[in-house]
């Protein structure tokens, strides 16, 4: 590290730290009493203090004074930090409040955690980075730290933020608009199966192809060979029953905390094929840092566990930059390349997905 930096992350620190300082000012006569500029007396005695309702809305008020304030100090350090840093000053916050008392304690994590979540997800901040040793990150966030954050997130319908998992419903939203309609172009490869003496031809329908169509049939126990008719009469019912059994379920996507992230994986599997996504994936994820035995199945649970661990954003950009990667490797590309890169294009990042899906 050369000195321009290490002066960079001297400053940042500073700065972090006198975020810190501001907070703990803000209960200065409330929870406790200042014995100097930057030691505070806590009352740890057994017994337990009546409450009072004036004290507590002192504290309320002081904690929305808080919001005012020190809150936007914190966005604004957020801002300039890279956002693999993020969760590292995060979990050293939420460490600074562990020995506060409880109420404090939750108002003041509420309040942080809120500023937190308009860069990244619940998810990101509480799922251990790669090569961290068990559930601990940089020695940061025990077990019980996470439950209550979790608890102190919940919304006022109940539901926790960290709980949210992708949705099949909107990545198959993205999907249908690209997807529509019968598709007889001859030159795609989708669109014919191979029977005894050579090729026939089929189309594509609702997006789901020739061989797909055929894998149905196959489960489905019709023995009879599919024709262009049964694709053109293919209903949107059946095609959204296939897409959900063969494309999401099966590649457990569901397990993915970040909708953006798992629409387009979702489109990758339907447009360039499992297979090809898998190897799309394995390269997106060794790319942001995670490391991928030959053994790891790529769609398993225990991968997509790593896969949320990531920015969510970094790893969007990745699977998107390979995939336009492998589009441009195929043989086709000179006659599909187009229409290809225009619905890859039309995929992009919508923070507001993050921050409202997960709330």
């Amino acid at each position: 590290m050369n000195k321009i930096s290490k002066y960079n992350d001297f400053l940042l620190e500073k700065q972090f730290n006198s975020i810190i300082d501001d907070i703990f000012r803000i209960v200065e006569e409330v929870e406790g009493k200042w014995t100097s500029p930057t030691t505070i007396e806590w009352d740890y005695s057994n017994e337990e203090p009546e409450k009072d309702k004036n004290d507590v809305d002192e504290l309320t008020d002081k904690i929305i004074d808080f919001g005012e304030k020190s809150l936007n100090k914190l966005r604004d350090f957020l801002q300039k930090i890279p956002k693999e840093k993020i969760k590292e000053y995060y979990v050293m916050m939420v460490n600074k409040f562990k020995s506060l008392p409880e109420t404090l304690r939750r108002k003041l994590i509420a309040g942080v955690t809120g500023v937190f979540l308009t860069f990244v997800s619940l998810t990101y901040l509480l799922t251990p980075s790669a090569g961290s040793p068990g559930h601990l990150y940089k020695g940061g966030l025990s077990d019980n730290q996470t439950e209550e954050i979790i608890q102190i997130t919940k919304d006022k319908e109940g539901k926790t933020l960290s709980t949210t998992k992708a949705s099949f419903e909107k990545a198959q939203g993205l999907v249908k608009l690209a997807e529509a309609g019968y598709s007889d172009d001859r030159g795609d490869n989708g669109n014919i199966i191979e029977v005894t003496g050579g090729r026939r031809f089929i189309g594509t329908n609702h997006g789901i192809s020739a061989p797909i169509l055929a894998k149905y049939f196959k489960d489905q126990g019709i023995k009879r060979l599919l024709t262009k008719d049964d694709m053109m009469n293919l209903s949107y019912k059946t095609a959204l029953k296939i897409y959900k059994a063969d494309y999401w379920d099966a590649q457990h996507l569901s397990e993915l905390s970040d909708q953006n992230v798992a629409n387009v994986i979702y489109d990758g599997c339907v447009n360039q094929g499992t297979d090809a996504m898998r190897s799309i994936v394995r390269d997106a994820l060794e790319e942001n840092g995670i490391e991928i035995s030959d053994n790891d199945v790529i769609f398993s649970k225990e991968v997509l566990s790593k896969a949320n661990s990531i920015d969510p954003v970094e790893l969007f950009n990745s699977i998107k930059k390979f995939r336009e990667e492998r589009y441009k490797d195929s043989e086709t590309f000179g006659r599909h390349g187009e229409g290809w890169l225009n619905r890859l294009d039309a995929i992009s990042y919508v923070p507001s997905e993050m921050s409202t899906d997960k709330a």
